[in-house]
């Protein structure tokens, strides 16, 4: 009875933002971990090419976005349809802000990683400039780069560098640490500072239904992508 008590306050407390210890992830999510893993395993090379130019650990990058194909595989990606990608180009993040693609990227973070590379001397580096423009020219040219799965590596890697470069102390985490940083920062803050980041990096904000309900169940999505890395790396 004590014991049963235990578990119980421990799921209370995972449900309402706590932390539990990490779960069997491939045994929660089933098929959509099976469909997910077939599908990174089938873009791997083609991602790790894309991974290297910019000098960004390929499992560490994979990891972080691992949690969003479970979540595209579940929903199938019910939500991008002509009109609400028309939304956005006509009006900005104020009309419309919804994730697109196989990583589940929102115009509102395609922007603001544009705007802190356009910041930096990678700029000139990596010969990628960006239309910072609030006009429907920029904003269609941005939507036609999330469309593209590989426009979604670069996005990924410009990320993971500016992370990098504005938490210079993430480096002297272990490895795993890192890629539980790098995945809270990539699903909750990507403008929060080092220690902001870690105080997420185990809050159960993660979910794969469409609309969240009373009967949602919430993961801690820098859990899912460490035991990912784990079942890769372990492997290796």
């Amino acid at each position: 009875m004590y014991l049963q008590a235990i578990a119980v306050i421990l799921a209370w407390v995972y449900s309402f933002g706590g932390y539990a210890e990490t779960q069997d992830f491939r045994q929660i999510f089933k098929d959509n971990w099976k469909v997910a893993e077939h599908y990174v395993e089938k873009q791997r090379k083609v991602w790790d090419i894309i991974f290297n130019e910019f000098a960004v650990p390929a499992d560490l990058a994979v990891a972080v976005i691992f949690p969003e194909q479970i979540r595209y595989s579940a929903l199938q990606n019910i939500m991008e349809t002509a009109a609400v990608k028309a939304l956005y180009v006509q009006g900005g993040t104020r009309m419309a802000n919804f994730s697109i693609g196989r990583f589940q990227m929102k115009p509102s973070f395609a922007e603001e990683v544009e705007q802190e590379w356009m910041r930096t001397e990678w700029r000139h580096d990596y010969g990628i400039h960006f239309d910072l423009s609030d006009n429907v020219e920029a904003r269609r040219a941005r939507i036609r780069r999330l469309d593209d799965v590989q426009w979604q590596c670069i996005y990924l890697s410009l990320f993971l560098k500016l992370l990098y470069r504005r938490c210079p102390q993430l480096p002297k985490d272990n490895i795993v640490e890192q890629v539980r940083f790098c995945a809270t920062a990539y699903n909750v803050s990507f403008k929060g500072n080092y220690e902001e980041i870690h105080g997420k990096s185990r809050k159960a904000f993660f979910h794969t239904d469409f609309i969240a309900s009373v009967a949602t169940a919430y993961y801690v999505y820098s859990d899912i992508a460490v035991y990912f890395y784990k079942t890769k790396t372990v492997k290796q």
